[in-house]
């Protein structure tokens, strides 16, 4: 198993459009070879957001995420969020 996961640092008045990104990046991998499940989160002490997906292997992100870049390359990140988000690559 893989996971690929983001922390984000939302602007408190930008939260829904970020929330929204977040979502449709995730649901664009769904039916993708490989894709194991995905979650939005949020920190409820920080308010920060945690994207997560999980895939058989790394090598199946790699074959998709251009899917799910595609589908938010419009979208204001920088505008919505405070510093770019921290992204891990995790294998168990």
């Amino acid at each position: 198993m893989f996971i690929h996961m983001s922390l984000h640092y939302p602007k408190e008045e930008y939260k829904t459009q970020l929330r929204d990104s977040m979502n449709r990046f995730k649901k664009s991998l769904e039916n993708c070879d490989g894709f194991i499940e995905g979650y939005v989160l949020e920190d409820e002490m920080t308010g920060l957001f945690v994207g997560m997906i999980k895939w058989k292997s790394k090598n199946h992100m790699e074959n998709n995420i251009h899917l799910a870049v595609e589908v938010i390359k419009n979208d204001d990140l920088d505008e919505w969020e405070l510093k770019p988000p921290h992204t891990f690559y995790l294998n168990d």
